[in-house]
């Protein structure tokens, strides 16, 4: 979630008259209180309180490297998707002999860093995983 995001939820919030809004993002949790409607309920209430943002990021990601050398391929993945620890993400093929690339954590597919029957050296990163 970026910058430009939360802004659009502070605008609709503000345009749908909305007193609070509560967003779930992965990890991140966001929650939107517009003072405006927030007074008008409570008028008793003399602090103003402010459009207020609360973000709790605890996001930890986890790339998932080449082992060896060879043409990738890729199995139906998609990004956003959810991954757990052991599940076969692409395999590499060497001189004919096949190695899988299995995940390490559990998580959601962050990034596809390669594309489908290409060429990957050793150590080059693959995957990009959002731990959960």
């Amino acid at each position: 979630m970026e910058l430009r995001d939360i802004k659009e939820l502070m605008k609709i919030l503000k345009q749908e008259e909305m007193a609070e809004m509560k967003v779930r993002y992965g990890k991140i949790k966001l929650v939107l209180t517009n003072s405006e409607i927030s007074s008008k309920e409570t008028p008793q209430e003399t602090k103003r309180i402010g459009t207020s943002e609360k973000i709790e990021s605890t996001i930890k990601e986890e790339v998932i490297k080449s082992r060896n050398v060879g043409e990738i391929i890729l199995e139906r993945l998609e990004k956003g998707m959810e991954v757990y620890k052991g599940m076969k993400l692409a395999k590499i093929r060497t001189i004919g002999i096949d190695t899988d690339v299995k995940s390490n954590v559990d998580g959601i597919l962050k990034e596809i860093l390669i594309s489908d029957q290409s060429t990957v050296d050793y150590a080059k990163s693959l995957f990009v995983i959002e731990v959960l």
